[in-house]
């Protein structure tokens, strides 16, 4: 099992979890959610059909967040106002992120560019992803960084800052007559992110010359074993 081939290194301050592969492969990102930490997503590799020796890096949030575990160490990239969630939730509406960039989001950012710059994950030969709060930034970091990723994987993500990731978008992909191939997924049922913003995201991705679907599943805030599945199919698909 490849997991268990993990080490863990510090990159400008930033636990990443590492699991080697060959210097000139494919590189794998994932970001990891709200109160998770680096080693959360890590067991995927031993799931995913990533071509033979990628080098796979799971970095730890930068925030520390207290979960009441005394053995569990959660991490966060920037703060979540769980008041307002209640609140939203109590008067039966929508949690909606687009309007602007959240608190916090773009120190997240700019420390996960420079740990993929550290790392020497060339934007081409890397597909960047992430769960939720990370599939937030790997969204962001994919259309805001100069380079062209090979792949976007976005599971539980939303849209956040629509007009500025339109505009990225538009100028990136639609305008420079380049592409992203993206793989997105998201739980009808979830109770965080709602499947509305996610289908918000999905247009924006492909109306602006991405390449990718939205996988629905009967679901909540989750990565089930059919979007394993379907993630597979977009991996082998990426190197055909």
């Amino acid at each position: 099992m490849r997991y268990l081939q993990h080490i863990e290194r510090y990159v400008g301050g930033m636990k990443v979890l590492e699991i080697p592969g060959r210097s000139d492969g494919v590189n794998f990102f994932c970001i990891h959610g709200y109160g998770a930490n680096c080693y959360d997503l890590a067991g995927l590799v031993d799931h995913l059909d990533l071509p033979a020796g990628t080098r796979c890096f799971f970095p730890d949030g930068i925030l520390r967040i207290d979960l009441g575990y005394p053995s569990y160490e959660g991490r966060a990239w920037f703060p979540i106002d769980w008041e307002e969630i209640e609140r939203i939730r109590r008067e039966g509406g929508m949690r909606d992120l687009s309007a602007s960039e959240p608190p916090g989001m773009g120190e997240a950012r700019d420390a996960l560019v420079t740990a993929l710059e550290k790392l020497e994950c060339e934007p081409e030969k890397t597909i960047i992803g992430g769960f939720s709060q990370g599939a937030m930034l790997a969204t962001d970091i994919a259309l805001a960084h100069g380079g062209y990723f090979a792949g976007l994987l976005v599971f539980s993500g939303t849209l956040v800052n629509r007009a500025v990731w339109e505009k990225r978008a538009f100028t990136k992909f639609k305008a420079a007559k380049r592409t992203l191939r993206f793989h997105q997924s998201h739980g009808r049922w979830d109770p965080i992110l709602p499947f509305q913003a996610a289908e918000r995201l999905h247009s924006l991705l492909v109306e602006n010359g991405c390449i990718g679907m939205l996988q629905a599943f009967d679901g909540q805030h989750e990565i089930p074993p059919e979007v394993i599945t379907s993630t597979n199919q977009w991996l082998k698909s990426l190197w055909q």
